[in-house]
């Protein structure tokens, strides 16, 4: 530790103090002879000559002469040097920014308790200038405390934290203490990271780099023996229908992280939290096992299920909570023409009805029209060969207003009625027979379309093995889509926008009459992605993940997601509501026309109500963890630390070196800020100077007077 200057030519003005100085002092006495007509009248006294002229107030011409030195000794901007300090000393005022993982994975063994103990320890050491603070992290920072050295307010808010639910992101966390130590106005900044480094946490392109000198002080808590941890990974949901009843057939996937033999485990499951069926199930080591509970009847809203196994070091994936309701299902209308095959809709009604979850309800109609009735309580309608009057189509053209969908597969016998024709995405034409050249192929598909896009990955389905020997002509409309196209440019798939709803037309079959697309393996998915963007739903989701966000206030999106509406919860736009979260914690959502965000942040059930009431089946959402936390594996904290601070300083860093410490001696001057002190000083004495001058010119004059 030095005294250095950041610009030291400035004090060359140290020297032009000194030069008013020797010219006093060198300046000779010159003898004005002055013309004078008469001396009778004037006292002669004697003139003396002197070759120098001497100082007669040394103490005022020292101090102007220092508050001059001073100022330009302020202009070279001083400052004290720590760099040794900073490359890994441990005295001097520090900025400590203390780094706690709150993540899940915490809660195996006595991790989280040493990693409060290590953060009290770290405040009780702090310096009397030193400064800190205290940030948690998981999938994100938040700041508890920041830049104090009140120990006390410290220590409190450590015995505040508590382990949560989310994973584990060092990114977040890194950044923020970047920004306090940036922040600072003291020459150090030490970051304490307390955790137990679970390499999912990394990635090396989080972009932190933290300033110059900064000091990491990694506390691995996590470990070192190998445990034995059981985790329940899914529950599938299949949906059965039994004389009108809506029933579910539960079944848990397992899986097992370690252990030396194999193990046999009971798995419980609850509904609306009492424990309803128990099974047993032996897991080998490191292996994985699926346990299918018997069918339960769905009747109420917002059931709640959770799948649990018996509890081991790592509690927070050893259960799954999920919420299903009755009435989710897809409800289809398919009409078939009265002229077609009777088994015209065998593949597709087929197809409909594989599905784990009994996603879709299907109703048949064989006839040339559609009925009012026929729509009530409808997602979507699929014309498969018919020909349709003018009133059925205005009821269509109503329904898909109304948010409904409607797709066409036109066949031989398909057709549809002029006075609705600016329903549909074009115009149908005759029959193209392709027999001739063995039949054409699908050339182009919309990936990015719904439909497609589950099938624009690598081996995620081929479309291109199918023939097609017969197809209708279409020429596009006014504001179409195409969808898919024949390798000969004709179009084969198209979609037009009406209202809240769409109308497709596939100008082929859905059988195997006229195409062999529905003896491909990729028929049954296709068919289900088509009827679930008809039915305007995608797959239900009976859970949420820790971390995410859900807007109550918009309806067609949880609906979307599989969720009854809040509306159809009893929930008001109009009125406040409030969620309680899984802890006890209760999280006002205010009234407005705005939107309603809750993050979930814990893993459980929360709860959405008007404040002060009871209702019988509130509205509930079901959270669970993200599993990859239980993924133990290790990142090296020296790898982490090589990543987030620069390399050793040093002549050996090469011609980058010299740039470097001249950003870190202005950093450190700018921090320290000595010249304001300096011009301080001087102004000090500049006054005292002219103090001092002034009452020494008045003692001389009354001295005269007196002589």
């Amino acid at each position: 530790m030095s005294l250095a200057l950041l610009v030291p030519l400035f004090l060359l003005g140290v020297a032009g103090v000194a030069i008013p100085i020797v010219v006093h002092l060198t300046r000779k006495q010159r003898r004005n002879v002055v013309a004078f007509p008469s001396l009778m009248f004037l006292q002669k006294i004697p003139y003396q000559e002197q070759r120098r002229r001497r100082i007669q107030h040394w103490f005022l011409l020292s101090l102007r002469a220092l508050a001059l030195s001073l100022v330009a000794f302020a202009f070279a901007r001083p400052f004290v040097d720590q760099s040794s300090l900073g490359l890994g000393a441990s005295t001097g005022p520090r900025e400590v920014v203390v780094l706690l993982d709150q993540s899940y994975s915490m809660q195996i063994g006595d991790q989280f308790e040493r990693a409060l103990d290590e953060a009290r320890s770290v405040f009780d050491n702090l310096g009397p200038l030193d400064r800190a603070s205290l940030v948690t992290f998981g999938q994100g920072a938040r700041v508890v405390a920041r830049s104090t050295s009140d120990r006390l307010r410290l220590r409190a808010a450590v015995d505040t934290l508590s382990v949560g639910s989310s994973v584990t992101r060092y990114g977040p966390a890194l950044k923020v203490a970047q920004t306090i130590i940036e922040e600072s106005d003291l020459p150090m900044g030490e970051v304490f990271l307390l955790t137990d480094f679970q390499k999912n946490g990394w990635t090396g392109d989080e972009g932190v780099s933290l300033p110059a000198g900064s000091k990491v002080t990694p506390v691995s808590l996590g470990e070192q023996a190998p445990i034995d941890n059981l985790e329940v990974t899914d529950v599938s949901l299949a949906r059965q229908s039994v004389r009108g009843r809506e029933r579910v057939v539960p079944t848990a996937r397992l899986a097992r992280r370690g252990g030396e033999a194999a193990k046999e485990v009971m798995v419980a499951l609850e509904l609306d939290g009492q424990e309803i069926q128990t099974r047993s199930v032996t897991i080998q080591p490191n292996g994985a096992a699926a346990v299918t509970f018997q069918p339960f009847t769905l009747s109420q809203p917002h059931t709640r299920g959770t799948v649990r196994v018996p509890s081991d070091d790592l509690s927070s994936d050893d259960v799954r909570h999920f919420v299903v309701s009755p009435g989710t299902a897809l409800s289809l209308l398919i009409v078939e023409g009265t002229r077609t095959g009777s088994d015209a809709s065998l593949y597709l009604r087929r197809a409909l009805e594989i599905s784990e979850d009994g996603r879709f309800v299907v109703r048949f109609r064989r006839s040339n029209g559609i009925r009012p009735q026929d729509l009530d309580g409808i997602d979507g309608v699929i014309l498969n060969d018919v020909s349709i009057d003018g009133a059925s189509a205005e009821r269509l053209r109503t329904f898909v207003d109304q948010d409904g969908g409607v797709l066409i597969a036109l066949g031989e016998n398909g057709g549809w009625p002029e006075s609705a024709a600016n329903l549909l995405p074009g115009t149908i034409g005759s029959i193209q027979d392709r027999q001739q050249s063995r039949g054409s192929r699908l050339g182009f598909l919309e990936y990015d379309h719904p439909i497609f896009e589950a099938f624009s990955g690598p081996r995620s389905g081929d479309f291109t093995g199918a023939r097609f020997h017969r197809a209708r002509g279409f020429s596009l409309g006014d504001s179409a889509t195409v969808l898919a196209r024949f390798d000969d440019g004709s179009i084969a798939f198209a979609e037009k926008r009406h209202g809240r709803g769409a109308v497709l037309v596939w100008t082929s079959t859905l059988d195997a009459f006229w195409n062999d697309l529905s003896l491909q393996p990729v028929y049954l998915p296709f068919v289900h992605r088509v009827s679930e963007y008809v039915g305007g739903r995608s797959d239900a989701l009976p859970w949420f993940n820790v971390g995410q966000v859900i807007d109550l206030a918009d309806p067609d999106a949880l609906e979307t997601a599989g969720l009854i509406s809040t509306e159809a919860a009893g929930l008001s736009d109009g009125l406040d509501q409030v969620a309680l979260t899984p802890s006890g914690e209760s999280i006002t959502l205010p009234a407005g026309e705005g939107p309603r965000y809750l993050a979930l942040d814990e893993s459980g059930f929360y709860t959405v109500r008007p404040p002060g009431s009871e209702p019988e089946r509130p509205f509930v959402i079901a959270v669970n963890v993200e599993l990859e936390e239980s993924d133990l594996a290790r990142l090296d904290p020296e790898e982490l630390i090589a990543q987030i601070t620069g390399p050793s300083i040093g002549p050996q860093a090469g011609p980058g070196f010299t740039d470097g410490t001249d950003l870190r001696r202005e950093d450190q001057e700018r921090r320290q800020s000595l010249w304001r002190w300096i011009l301080v000083a001087a102004f000090a004495l500049l006054v005292t100077e002219t103090l001092l001058s002034n009452w020494a010119s008045r003692r001389g004059s009354t001295g005269v007077a007196a002589g």
